[in-house]
């Protein structure tokens, strides 16, 4: 092996008995660990060497498993289920809520009920693969309670739950429970794209134009203008909307973790972010301060909206997302032709129903809108407060064909009328 130059730059490091990897220089990794002899106490450090930090710590991982380095021998009989449970309790106050409680779900829905029984240092990744291959094909673990036939469970949601073993078995690893994380070894289900699904702008002025005077008609316009989530809307307060029509995201509604719905964080640090608001967005505040301040009137005493919400019933209390989800498909429905408010605006093609989109495919279609407007993807990226430009750019990948091809035909357009 090449002779090592210089003091080695650390690049990775974990608990004592998972061992250590330093990058000595470009493309030469050194992996270390400490090995005390069970039988003689005589204490070794084991070195191995790599091209890459990867490559080395296979190679660690490899030497520990010769020797069972890290295990806990005194504690062979601990099964999945039980340290599930102590893993959820400590990961209690650790995540937000919302996080929690789908941990929680998954765990107790899917693992316990079909890994729980095997213990923690026995479980392959081959246990793990079989259960992940029995949801997708035939569902989530039955309860003794459920006469219901399972259904398949969708890759997507597979993947989460072997995202969720996967994460308490880093734990499980970094306390010394186990040597190799079965659920990180077990092969992650392909998820097939589903191309995201957005009204046309003309249907978007349909939708607008039909549902203005309805109950939750500025709530649709601020969501299809602005892309906000569902619970960043609901979580919306008057002090995040500045008189320079700029709206700030600060806090979302979402599941804590007694089950109910409460403001709270929002999903990331991207999450939090500035929007100007476009003029049907400023249209749509205006018109929602003006139906609370009626609604705070007619409710005198019994309003009660203290966080200053935008959005609220008509006693001031919080709207529940799953209200909001309800309401959409009937007032989505609802816009059969074109009404007086449609013709008043210029719309008088407007004729038929409007496809059947999802409240979240608002978000979809304003970021639609910005694409065909130009919009750089690094924009709408910060537009829409995704983590990742990868995300922005998976998600509207199918959508950049569609719009290339309408630029063609405005090149055609533009040519033919600037012909002499």
């Amino acid at each position: 092996m090449p002779k090592d130059s210089g003091k080695p730059k650390r690049t990775r490091h974990n608990a004592p008995h998972l061992g250590t990897v330093y990058e000595v220089r470009p493309g030469y990794h050194r992996g270390e660990v400490t090995y005390t002899d069970p039988g003689t106490g005589e204490r070794t450090r084991i070195r191995v060497y790599g091209r890459t930090a990867a490559e080395a710590r296979d190679k660690l991982d490899e030497e520990r498993r010769k020797r069972r380095i890290g295990t806990r021998p005194s504690d062979p009989t601990l099964t999945v289920a039980e340290y599930l449970a102590d893993w959820m309790e400590d990961r209690r106050e650790a995540v937000r809520p919302s996080t929690w409680r789908t941990h929680e779900m998954y765990v107790r829905v899917y693992l316990i009920p079909s890994l729980g029984r095997l213990t923690v240092a026995g479980l392959t990744a081959t246990d793990v693969q079989r259960a992940m291959r029995s949801f997708s094909t035939q569902g989530r673990p039955p309860r003794a309670d459920d006469t219901r036939t399972p259904k398949p469970v969708s890759a997507v949601t597979v993947n989460h739950v072997r995202a969720t073993l996967r994460a308490a078995l880093t734990d499980a690893q970094q306390a010394g429970l186990v040597l190799r994380n079965a659920a990180a070894d077990a092969d992650p289900h392909v998820v097939k794209h589903r191309p995201v699904t957005y009204f046309t702008t003309r249907e978007l002025n349909r939708l607008l134009d039909a549902t203005a005077d309805t109950e939750f008609g500025p709530l649709y316009a601020l969501a299809a203008t602005t892309g906000l989530r569902r619970g960043e809307l609901l979580g919306l307060r008057w002090s995040d909307i500045s008189d320079a029509g700029v709206l700030t995201v600060r806090q979302s509604m979402a599941r804590d973790r007694s089950g109910g719905w409460s403001a709270g964080d929002v999903k990331s640090d991207r999450s939090r972010r500035s929007i100007p608001l476009p003029s049907r967005a400023r249209q749509a505040i205006e018109t929602q301060r003006t139906r609370q301040r009626f609604a705070e009137a007619a409710a005198g005493d019994d309003w009660h909206n203290p966080d200053g919400l935008v959005f609220t019933d008509a006693l001031g209390r919080p709207l529940l997302p799953e209200y909001v989800s309800h309401r959409w498909p009937r007032d989505r429905d609802a816009v059969h032709a074109c009404n007086d408010a449609c013709a008043a605006r210029g719309h008088t093609d407007a004729t038929g129903r409007l496809p059947k989109r999802t409240f979240h495919d608002l978000r979809h279609s304003a970021a639609t809108a910005l694409l065909a407007a130009g919009v750089p993807l690094a924009v709408i990226r910060d537009w829409l407060g995704h983590a990742d430009i990868n995300v922005t750019t998976k998600a509207y990948a199918a959508v950049v064909p569609e719009l290339m091809t309408d630029a063609a035909d405005a090149m055609d357009r533009a040519l033919a009328g600037g012909a002499p």
